[in-house]
């Protein structure tokens, strides 16, 4: 496949692979095998080989059926360091071997994990609308609450939550954290907005359900699983800028889960797009409008990497990655 000028020399995209293809099958036991692949730019041409092909041990697992997922990762330097549902695991980014691995079990569905300024590991425990901080033996250091709710009023600290399949509904179901000026913001689906988890502020970002956070800068970037991304400028806490990608949609068929997101420049960004999967309490799923019946479901692009020139507005590339046992991807390094 041709590689398009824009495209960074090497990428690494994390994901899972899709056990079933089942209509009705529930998203915490719908992948098998967390999938990581590398994308490399050799002279114009794109090679593209599978990285990681992992399975998370029994121990970390609620049952045999759980999914196995690598979540939202992050590149500190020299180091990769990649989430699944119940661990945080540290890979070479040259060999993809294991470096190191911590469970905990605060960890349920967890779905980011990032180095902080002081050199900790900030993880989103989304099943718990919560957030941690762990020392890189794995220690706990801090916990955060990403609700109104202190996080042991609603969750019982003595319980293994990595052997619990799910604890559904959330109230604020948090996907992302960055860092500005040493305070954590988490990005909260339900709230359609980005928190600070110490001080309680918070940025609304519209009406979409937000996912990822990213910091560029004095400017954050946020995506939203209805095709748009949204710019915040931190300095002002103000959105000073929207995209829609849903314009670039030419078919019926409907652009997936919009997550993952790669900062090029202003004038190109990487984003991710998961094709749709049914979901028992259809979280995130309101903008389809009841159109997920499979009576009238006019069907959904696969799940793909797409390059934006946000000048124009227009997709200039695009890449299938269920050519690869990609079914659900998570974030583009």
């Amino acid at each position: 496949m041709k590689a398009h000028p824009k495209l960074p020399a090497k990428l690494v995209i994390t994901g899972g692979r899709q056990r079933t293809f089942d209509h009705n099958i529930d998203e915490w036991s719908g992948y098998d095998r967390a999938i990581s692949i590398e994308i490399t730019n050799n002279r114009g041409e794109l090679n593209i080989s599978k990285s990681i092909d992992y399975l998370s041990p029994n121990e970390c697992m609620a049952e045999k059926d759980a999914s196995i997922t690598f979540k939202s990762g992050s590149i500190n330097h020299e180091e990769l360091w990649i989430p699944t549902q119940t661990e945080v695991l540290q890979f070479d980014p040259k060999t993809y071997q294991t470096i190191s691995r911590i469970s905990h079990p605060a960890f349920n569905d967890v779905h980011h994990v990032m180095v902080s300024s002081r050199n900790t590991l900030i993880v989103t425990s989304t099943g718990l609308d919560a957030l941690f901080e762990f020392s890189r033996q794995g220690e706990l250091l801090n916990e955060w609450s990403c609700t109104d709710t202190p996080i042991w009023d609603k969750f019982n600290q003595k319980t293994d939550y990595r052997r619990v399949l799910t604890t559904k509904p959330h109230i604020s179901h948090p996907n992302f954290c960055f860092e500005y000026k040493g305070q954590f913001w988490v990005t909260r689906m339900k709230q359609k907005d980005t928190y600070c988890v110490q001080t309680g502020e918070s940025i609304v970002l519209g009406e979409s359900e937000t996912h990822d956070g990213f910091l560029v800068g004095d400017n954050a970037y946020f995506t939203h699983v209805e095709a748009h991304v949204t710019k915040v400028d931190m300095r002002t806490k103000k959105v000073v800028k929207r995209y829609d990608l849903k314009s670039q949609n030419k078919s019926k068929k409907y652009f997936g889960w919009c997550r993952a997101f790669y900062y090029i420049n202003d004038d190109y960004f990487l984003v991710g797009f998961t094709r749709i999967r049914p979901s028992k309490f259809h979280q995130g799923m309101q903008w389809l409008n009841g159109k997920i019946r499979p009576k009238n479901w006019p069907g959904c692009h696969p799940t793909m990497v797409c390059l934006l020139n946000t000048q124009e507005m227009k997709i200039e590339w695009k890449l299938n990655l269920e050519d690869y046992d990609v079914n659900a991807i998570f974030s583009i390094l």
